[in-house]
């Protein structure tokens, strides 16, 4: 008789959860997903928020190596639209032909005719790894900006990058000369930038539209930029983007801030609006006006 107990005890079945006790776990997984979840997304989110400002930074290192090549003068900032594109990419001291070399890169005007030659999508394209991008940057583009005569296979010469350069640093030097904008006859020196660690040197640009709210004064302005001013700057980290200033040093800012001018308006007819403020300065030289 014991022996039998024994077995039977032996050989009963485990008693199952209740159906009570696996709600209670699907509950706690579910609140750990949940908690979890945007975790992750911060993290990937500071991730690249530090990707790209590591590439400003190193932006910022070609920039003070090839002023000190040239007589402390700066890049040019190129045309501004795409249409100048065709006379921005044969010129040497355009900036992204200027500064890819002094990263032991090729400039970018060797990689739009090797892509062009091949008859295939620019290197820089949809490559968040690469030093031209920022991988928080989300075009909705299904191709880069194009330009020029298509080749034997369709494409035409390309550009896409994530970040211009200012092109509100010549400005009132142009001026002053009696020079046309976009001339490469004046390039400011670094010495003449009183206030470099204010002064913007290059910005986050905008991957699309969509960035801003549609109520935004800013939000409608084309995107096809080698440079580029406050209007255009990014609003993809944390409502805001980098900026690298022209003593090499990286800097968030709200996107509102940086396009707040210094009568406390971001409306871009404001009288005598001065866009140069206490935080950031974008003509070095004098006013920068609309």
């Amino acid at each position: 008789m014991h022996r039998t107990q024994l077995s039977r005890s032996r050989s009963a079945p485990r008693p199952a959860f209740t159906l009570v006790e696996l709600m209670v776990v699907v509950a706690i997984v579910g609140i750990l997903v949940g908690l979890l979840v945007p975790a992750l997304g911060m993290v990937r989110a500071t991730m690249r928020a530090t990707k790209s400002q590591s590439n400003l930074r190193q932006w910022g290192t070609a920039l003070v190596g090839w002023a000190n090549m040239n007589e402390e003068r700066v890049p040019w900032e190129g045309a501004k639209n795409i249409e100048g594109m065709p006379t921005n990419l044969p010129n040497a001291a355009f900036w992204p032909n200027a500064l890819a070399p002094m990263l032991g890169l090729p400039s970018f005007q060797d990689m739009c005719e090797r892509a062009f030659a091949e008859q295939r999508t620019i290197d820089t394209w949809d490559n968040p790894d690469s030093v031209w991008n920022d991988p928080a940057a989300q075009p909705d583009a299904g191709e880069p900006w194009n330009f020029g005569d298509p080749g034997k296979g369709g494409i035409r010469r390309q550009f896409w990058f994530s970040y211009a350069m200012n092109i509100r640093l010549n400005n009132t030097l142009l001026m002053q000369a009696g020079m046309p904008e976009f001339s490469t006859d004046a390039l400011i020196r670094l010495s003449n930038v009183a206030f470099a660690d204010k002064t913007v040197f290059m910005l986050e640009l905008r991957a699309t539209p969509e960035e801003l709210p549609p109520d935004d004064p800013h939000r409608t302005r084309n995107l096809d930029r080698a440079s580029c001013s406050w209007k255009r700057f990014a609003n993809r980290h944390a409502k805001g983007g980098h900026i690298l200033h022209a003593d090499g040093h990286v800097g968030w800012y709200g996107n509102e801030d940086a396009t707040t001018n210094a009568q406390g308006s971001r409306d871009t007819a404001t009288p005598e609006g001065d866009w140069n403020t206490n935080r950031l300065i974008w003509d070095p030289l004098g006013p920068a006006r609309h």
